[in-house]
């Protein structure tokens, strides 16, 4: 799940990256933005901000979850290693008991 939204932001992010590429090309002021299916005029000074706002609004998530997932990573090789010495040890107890 953690990988899927991290996926999803990286995603968001390299589009947004592009737009203000392009955005910084352009000599006109005005541009147009979408909010669902509508197209507004806007300035290009705007929307630009709007979108460094939300590219590091979308960094601050993606280093969240960058942190989740090597902590849920870490508690699973802690759980399966620990799943392993009680394996490991239950099986050489019964070993010995057969003996």
């Amino acid at each position: 799940m953690i990988a899927s939204q991290l996926q999803s932001v990286d995603a968001e992010l390299k589009d947004i990256d592009s737009t203000l590429e392009e955005l910084g090309k352009l000599t006109n002021e005005d541009v147009y933005k979408s909010a669902g299916s509508v197209l507004f005029k806007s300035d290009k000074e705007t929307v630009e901000k709007e979108l460094s706002e939300r590219k590091e609004t979308l960094s601050l998530r993606k280093t969240t979850l960058e942190r989740q997932e090597t902590r849920l990573r870490t508690k699973l090789q802690e759980s399966q290693k620990k799943i392993q010495e009680m394996l490991g040890t239950s099986g050489s107890s019964a070993g010995a008991q057969g003996s």
